[in-house]
């Protein structure tokens, strides 16, 4: 039986195995309360994780507790160990 000889290049796969679980993409996502006017807007400051098929974009909006808010940057990073793929700042979004 032949066996594989490793070449020492990186894996080519763009997603390393801890970038991604098996439902989607790990993102931290902070909500600044100073960002938003809005007198509806949650008046305290948030940060969470959250799983998601994609990695949100901007323009995009993602919902908890409730509340919907609306993408404004996102930051990638290259994940070489356990945890997150990005770091996504959000505004409060009031339907109109």
């Amino acid at each position: 039986m032949a066996t594989k000889k490793s070449s020492g290049k990186p894996s080519e796969n763009p997603l390393s195995p801890t970038a991604k679980t098996g439902g989607g993409f790990k993102v931290q996502v902070f909500y600044l309360a100073a960002s938003s006017n809005s007198p509806s807007a949650p008046i305290k400051d948030a940060l969470w994780f959250a799983t998601y098929p994609i990695i949100p974009r901007i323009g995009d909006c993602v919902f908890r507790d409730g509340v919907y808010y609306r993408v404004e940057r996102v930051f990638l990073y290259e994940n070489l160990a356990a945890g997150w793929c990005a770091d996504v700042e959000v505004t409060f979004y009031g339907r109109r």
